[in-house]
């Protein structure tokens, strides 16, 4: 996602008369942010430093937590919503002294398109396209409700648009985008079906899908699609029921294998890659061997093993995080060399 909406902030800078720059050249910096883990926002402090000694305008937008956006509007740094992106020419006019108005088009001051419909400039052998934003889900560790906001879906015909004029300049190869494409709006299923029928020679993956929301519906349409290489990532975060409790998962670790079943029976040839976080708040050693067993029955292809840290504003973050790092470690390597060995 944080690719997509950087492709889009790149168009829009493209349409507003901006080029790019090397960054020792550069009077415009927006940084496109990722408020996941705290170290990512800590990192960024270090180079805004540099960028302002010299004398270059920074702005930042992406995942953002509130608390972040007052410490840096402190610093005179300005953020704002992805959403906004199709406002980008008055922000700039308003926070900005570098903007030249003899390069912007009176075209481009008329009424602002959504989001979705600034289009991407494409950089990469992926064509990202984001087919909903934002999350209901509210887990106990994760910032996303609170930076990018409820769950909003785009219209069925204006993804299958993009896709087509994409699909136009020779891309063989899609990826469908949401922070849980399970609860889109329109029906996921209907989705599915209709970018499959596209006539070109290409392929379609998507992420990411919450288990809670996978449906039978889901499924039988998954064991239907040609154009999908049968690879899915489900994240599964905890082996262990009281820790998926903790995490506001809404599932339970037997509900997980049974969907886990169900897709292999499905799907027999399925590739199945997972999420899995170490050492949250009170984990105990017992609770992690579960995650280890359930891992071993699985036989995911790839996990992304993650240390759990505290994330600032999030409900987790009220619980004393008691597993000391060396623990973590012990445990993240475990579960790499059992996986993506």
């Amino acid at each position: 996602m944080n690719i997509s909406d950087s492709e889009r902030i790149a168009q829009k800078l493209d349409e507003l008369g901006y080029k790019s720059a090397p960054e020792k050249e550069a009077d415009l910096v927006i940084v496109n942010a990722c408020s996941v883990r705290q170290t990512a926002i800590d990192r960024i402090w270090g180079r805004i430093r540099k960028w302002q000694n010299n004398n270059k305008k920074v702005f930042i937008t992406g995942c953002v937590l509130k608390a972040d956006r007052d410490k840096f509007a402190k610093k005179n740094i300005h953020t704002f919503n992805i959403q906004e992106l199709p406002k980008l020419q008055q922000i700039l006019k308003e926070h900005s002294n570098i903007l030249l108005n003899n390069r912007i088009s009176s075209k481009d001051v008329k009424s602002y398109l959504g989001y979705f419909d600034v289009k991407p400039k494409l950089d990469s052998q992926i064509a990202y396209i984001p087919i909903m934003t934002g999350c209901d889900n509210f887990c106990s560790y994760c910032a996303v409700p609170y930076t990018r906001g409820r769950e909003v879906s785009r219209p069925i015909e204006d993804i299958i648009s993009e896709i087509r004029d994409i699909l136009d300049k020779g891309f063989k190869n899609i990826m469908l985008l949401g922070q849980n494409v399970n609860s889109y709006k329109y029906g996921f299923s209907k989705l599915l079906k209709k970018v499959d029928e596209l006539p070109n020679d290409f392929q379609f993956t998507f992420m990411s899908s919450n288990p809670h929301d996978m449906t039978d519906e889901i499924i039988q349409t998954f064991s239907e699609l040609k154009k999908w290489p049968r690879e899915l990532h489900l994240a599964m975060q905890s082996g262990d029921d009281e820790v998926l409790k903790k995490m506001n998962r809404k599932y339970t670790s037997a509900k997980f294998l049974k969907l886990v079943s169900d897709l292999k029976s499905q799907i027999p040839d399925i590739k199945l890659t997972t999420d899995i976080i170490v050492g949250f708040p009170g984990e105990t050693k017992k609770q992690f061997e579960n995650t280890v067993k359930i891992c071993q029955k699985i036989k995911f292809e790839k996990a992304y093993v993650s240390k759990y840290s505290p994330r600032a504003g999030t409900v987790s973050a009220k619980l004393k995080d008691n597993v000391p790092k060396m623990e973590k470690k012990r445990r993240w390597l475990i579960l790499d060399q059992l996986i993506n060995n």
